[in-house]
């Protein structure tokens, strides 16, 4: 029987890319038929009379004949983390050409939107405007831009604040929940100190 392990892994030394295990479970099955073969093998070795040099030959060929299968492991390990990575990295790519092509479309639409009149403004016919005109519009459309932003900002201060609140709140609960710390044992008499 050890005549026939040693031909095995004298074959699979000398051919490894024909008997390479392709997955995790062919690479199991070698596994546990090389494992299956030395446990023979070593039970075979505590009928001699020499046992310790023979288990330790069986050692060797089992290390030699797993060795291939370990690389192989390590091999189909990093495969399977630069696929993982690089599927990743896709689902990133993917999710920053869709916010940009979603930013695209809403920018798109709000300048295609005219702009919102008031339901108190009536139309007017369209009258050329001389420069004076249309740098007062112009002034007028930012200064109405900064008063509007001015209000987003007053708004979202707002809602920080009011979040602050609300948190300092929960944080009072819970510390008005915990249990004040116990009182100090009180000190022995001084008469007692001597005994």
């Amino acid at each position: 029987m050890p005549l026939l392990l040693t031909l095995l892994a004298a074959a699979a030394a000398s051919s490894p890319a024909a008997s390479l295990p392709t997955s995790r479970a062919d690479i199991a099955a070698q596994r546990a038929a090389i494992e299956q073969r030395f446990a023979h093998d070593q039970a075979d070795c505590e009928q001699r009379f020499a046992v310790s040099a023979c288990v330790d030959d069986v050692r060797r060929r089992r290390h030699d004949a797993l060795a291939p299968l370990v690389r192989r492991e390590h091999e189909l390990a990093a495969q399977e983390r630069r696929d993982r990575a690089a599927a990743q990295a896709q689902r990133v790519r993917d999710r920053e050409q869709a916010a940009t092509a979603d930013q695209g479309q809403r920018r798109d639409k709000a300048m295609a939107a005219p702009p919102a009149t008031p339901a108190s403004a009536a139309p007017h016919p369209v009258r050329a405007r001389t420069p004076e005109q249309a740098e007062q519009a112009r002034r007028e459309a930012e200064t109405q831009a900064a008063s509007e932003a001015a209000q987003r900002r007053d708004k979202a201060r707002e809602r920080q604040l009011r979040r602050d609140q609300r948190l300092a709140e929960h944080a009072a609960r819970e510390k008005s929940r915990l249990k004040p710390p116990a009182a100090p044992l009180p000190l022995p008499p001084a008469s007692d100190v001597g005994r």
